[in-house]
């Protein structure tokens, strides 16, 4: 960009200058209109005190200036204060009119009566005696006169009230004339000047209540009586005493409202402005509330999925259960509690549910399993909290497994016995093998076992409560034998090691008789069946005094057709016996001795001549 030249830099200037002096203009016209050059209007007063923002304008002027002290006021000039503002008009009788804050005024002289034409806002005027003053609002007028101090107030809806402060002073419209009395404002209005009678509020909501919210944004209700003709009400939520900071304003025409808007606890205040149809204010007294949050429970134990694990001492499987204790922290709002146990997150199978005045809670027996538990709260007035987060734990019970008891050790491995004669007394002690062990702690008794095999196929077995037993059942030959321990439940220990028990017979033993006729599945056919003479012979044993033989129609020897005892190795069989299958046998017998075993079985078969036969 070039440089301005010469010509360009004086144009530049003399524009720059022009600007400012019009701008200046048109903030202060004093220059082209001078304050105290006004010969149209009729000096009317001055400027007594003005304080920040005051103004005043004259009818000659487009613009307001501001209103210094002693500046000079003339008729028909305008007196404006802003916010914090005040100013005192001194008039020309001695009348001093106080100008309140947020307030328009304007001044003239009519007929020689000054008339004060009040906008909006407030006056404070001090009226001397024997001077009259007339007050404009709208097309309606009025004269006051006397003396004493008197307050104007003006809203924008156009009325105005009057109020005596101090002195005597009398008001007088077209119609009538009437003392204004200290107690009771006068409200003027196009309809006339009547009693001022401003809206009042009645608080219903006690004072310091206090409002429990379940949730952030539960609705508070407030509830007041209002008299008057009233347009409607304004009430007001505030932290502060002096309502510089409103937290919720509400308005409505009803004498209630519910506060919705969401605020933090605390302590409020709260007021009720009712406005009639004039714009007439009254206010409520002003009362407390407290504002609280009801915070849910806080579930301490368990902690989120905590593992409870315990071994019962039982056998029966209902009784493996356990109990857990709950614990939470709560507001101190809240003072009973509701808690319920679920197997499921949505609490659609509850297992158990309850009330309770502490903190804490002992749940009922739980078997093996997942649950969930959660608490809700309630205030004295019954209000109740949300449910705490639940919370899911496990439980895990089993039975407790019993010790194994110790294996026994025994006392005697190798037990030699011989059986005695019949003829032979001995003590009971010694008429059987008597088995020994030590001692086993914690235990109910022994299960002993005698077998003739190692393998312990089909043994004896027998339970003792004693650490020793006589083997009563006792059988000559070779046997073993081994004991087990009892635990209180019935688990057996181990087995002991393993015993012998070789039991001896010193008696003459008696061999088995051979059988030699009839031979083994033999045929038989009789002529009859009354005398069949079928011969049953057997070979002599050494020692034997004497034969029993037994004849059966049973294999097992059941059902005995024929026995006999005899010295002979022979016997007859001359009576009846059935057709079909027959089965016999012997055995050696020696007097005071034992007999000898059975001999093998045989059989043979009877047929009738007739070939009738019977076969079992």
């Amino acid at each position: 960009m070039s440089r301005l030249g010469k010509t360009e830099k004086t144009i530049f200037t003399v524009a720059v200058i022009a600007l400012l002096l019009f701008s200046y203009f048109l903030y202060d016209d004093s220059l082209l209109f001078p304050k105290n050059g006004n010969s149209q209007m009729d000096l009317i007063g001055s400027v007594a005190t003005s304080q920040n923002d005051v103004r005043r304008k004259n009818l000659d002027t487009f613009s307001w200036l501001p209103a210094n002290r002693e500046d000079q006021i003339f008729d028909n000039d305008s007196i404006y204060t802003g916010e914090r503002s005040e100013a005192q008009i001194r008039l020309q009788d001695g009348t001093v009119i106080r100008i309140s804050p947020n307030s328009l005024i304007t001044l003239n002289m009519k007929n020689g009566q000054m008339m004060l034409d009040l906008r909006y806002g407030n006056l404070v005027g001090d009226i001397n005696k024997g001077t009259a003053l007339k007050i404009k609002s709208g097309e309606k007028e009025f004269n006051l006169d006397g003396s004493g101090k008197i307050e104007f107030k003006k809203s924008h809806s156009g009325n105005v009230d009057l109020r005596l402060l101090s002195g005597n002073l009398n008001y007088q419209d077209k119609k009538e004339r009437k003392i204004l009395e200290k107690s009771q404002p006068v409200a003027v209005s196009q309809q006339g000047m009547k009693p001022l009678v401003k809206p009042t509020v009645e608080l219903l909501t006690a004072n310091n209540s206090v409002f429990v919210r379940e949730n952030p944004d539960e609705a508070m209700a407030f509830a007041w009586r209002g008299q008057g003709n009233i347009a409607h009400f304004e009430m007001e939520v505030s932290p502060t005493a002096n309502f510089d900071h409103v937290a919720v304003l509400k308005d409505t025409k009803e004498g209630k409202t519910d506060v919705v808007e969401p605020l933090e606890p605390g302590p409020y205040f709260w007021r009720v402005k009712a406005y009639d149809k004039n714009g007439t204010v009254g206010f409520s007294e002003v009362r407390q509330m407290t504002l609280a949050h009801l915070d849910v429970p806080v579930i301490t134990t368990p902690v989120s999925d905590a593992r409870f694990q315990m071994e019962v001492e039982t056998d029966d499987p209902a009784l493996l259960s356990i109990s857990t204790e709950v614990r939470w922290t709560a507001g101190p709002l809240l003072k009973t509690y509701h808690w319920q146990v679920s197997r499921d997150e949505q609490f659609t199978a509850i297992v158990k549910e309850g009330n309770s005045a502490m903190q804490n809670i002992l749940t009922p027996r739980l078997a093996s399993g997942t649950y969930w538990v959660r608490v809700s709260g309630s205030t004295i007035d019954k209000k109740n909290s949300a449910w705490s987060a639940s919370v899911p734990f496990t439980v895990q019970v089993t039975a407790k497994k019993e010790p194994v008891p110790e294996r026994p050790e025994l006392i005697a491995k190798d037990i030699k016995f011989r059986l005695p004669r019949p003829e032979e007394r001995r003590p009971a002690s010694e008429m059987a093998p008597k088995l020994e062990w030590k001692p086993v702690s914690k235990t109910r008794g022994y299960r002993v076992q005698v077998s003739k095999d190692l393998s312990f196929q089909a043994p004896q077995t027998y339970d003792v409560p004693d650490t020793a037993t006589m083997w009563s059942q006792v059988e000559k030959g070779q046997h073993y034998y081994r004991v087990y321990a009892i635990s209180p439940k019935g688990q057996l220990s181990p087995p002991s090691d393993i015993g012998n028990i070789a039991v001896e017979d010193m008696r003459p033993i008696l061999t088995v008789p051979q059988l030699m006729e009839p031979f083994n599945n033999m045929s038989i056919f009789l002529q009859t069946q009354q005398e069949p003479f079928i011969w049953l012979e057997w070979k002599k044993v050494a020692g034997a005094t004497g034969y029993t033989v037994e004849v059966s129609n049973t294999e097992d020897f059941s059902k005995i057709l024929y026995t006999s005892t005899l010295q002979n190795n022979r016997f007859l069989i001359k009576s009846k016996i059935p057709l079909g299958k027959i089965y016999w046998r012997v055995r050696a017998e020696a007097q005071g001795d034992t007999p000898s075993d059975w001999a093998n079985k045989r059989e043979f078969t009877v047929y009738h001549q007739k070939n009738e036969t019977f076969v079992k």
